[in-house]
C-alpha cells in the first residue's frame, strides 16, 4: 500500500479525535480499521480517500461533529503515540488487533439507522474484538 507524510499524520489524527478516550489500543484499533478498509474490496483504495469518506469518520468529515475542529495540544502524549504508531501501521509492520475488522462504533450509542441494520442487525458483519466502548466488526 502507498502512503505519504500527509496519510500519516491523518491516520494520527482520526485515530485520536475517535478513539483517545480509550486509550491506546483503541486508538491502534481505529487505524487498522482505516488499512482493512484500503486493503478491503469495495472501499476507497487510498488512505486519503478512506479517511474522508462522507460519514465514515464522522470527525473528519462532517462539520456539525463536536470533534471535527477539534486540534491536539502540543505535547499531547495520545496524539503522539498516535503519530509514532501510525507508519508502523501504514507499513504492515504492527500487527492488527481488530482482527481485521472493517467497521467499529460505540454501539450503545447508535444513532445511525443505517449502521445498526446493515452491521450490527444483518449477521453479515461478526464482531471480532471489544476494545473501550468500541465494538469492531469485519
Amino acid at each position: 500500500m502507498q502512503y505519504d507524510s500527509d496519510d500519516v499524520d491523518n491516520l494520527a489524527l482520526v485515530a485520536w479525535k475517535e478513539a483517545r478516550g480509550d486509550g491506546g489500543m483503541a486508538m491502534q484499533a481505529v487505524m487498522h480499521v482505516i488499512v482493512n478498509r484500503v486493503l478491503s474490496v469495495g472501499f476507497p483504495k487510498t488512505v486519503h480517500e478512506a479517511i474522508y469518506q462522507q460519514n465514515a469518520f464522522s470527525s473528519m468529515s462532517i462539520s456539525t461533529d463536536p470533534e471535527y475542529n477539534l486540534q491536539p495540544l502540543n505535547g499531547d502524549k495520545q496524539f503522539e503515540f498516535c503519530q509514532n504508531l501510525a507508519p508502523d501501521v501504514l507499513s504492515g509492520a504492527d500487527m492488527d488487533n481488530t482482527k481485521h475488522a472493517i467497521y467499529y462504533a460505540n454501539e450503545a450509542h447508535i444513532t445511525s439507522g443505517w449502521y445498526k441494520r446493515v452491521i450490527m442487525d444483518s449477521g453479515r458483519f461478526p464482531v471480532t474484538v471489544i476494545i473501550g466502548k468500541q465494538t469492531f466488526r469485519s
